[in-house]
């Protein structure tokens, strides 16, 4: 994955900080200086990016979403959920073990765990 882009509401940066850095773990980075002009957020993940900018029409269909690989399921869905985060199950893959978490702002994401 290079990127993947999603959206919050105008104003909510501390609630998308907390969500995307301190309880899915993601590292907040720079944003690059052509881009500071207007409202956002980015972060790594892994070899690539998750890009979160400001809007306030979200618009979300309800198979949208991006997928993070991670390295304890269990670990991250603990602490995702110690922070009130909405899980939603996935159809079962075999050789992977995966589920969906929402951020505050209904975006999917797709956690994977591939023992």
């Amino acid at each position: 994955m290079h990127h993947a882009q999603v959206f919050y509401p105008p104003g909510e940066e501390a609630r998308a900080r907390r969500f995307y850095g301190d309880a899915l773990g993601l590292e907040e980075i720079e944003r690059p200086p052509t881009l500071r002009d207007r409202a956002g957020i980015w972060f790594a993940a892994g070899s690539g990016h998750v890009h979160l900018s400001a809007d306030s029409e979200l618009a979300l269909h309800p198979r949208r979403h991006f997928a993070v690989r991670v390295d304890d399921l269990a670990a991250i869905s603990s602490r995702l959920r110690d922070a009130g985060a909405r899980f939603e199950e996935a159809d079962p893959i075999p050789g992977w073990r995966r589920i969906y978490v929402f951020d505050p702002f209904g975006n999917k994401i797709e956690l994977d765990e591939i023992p």
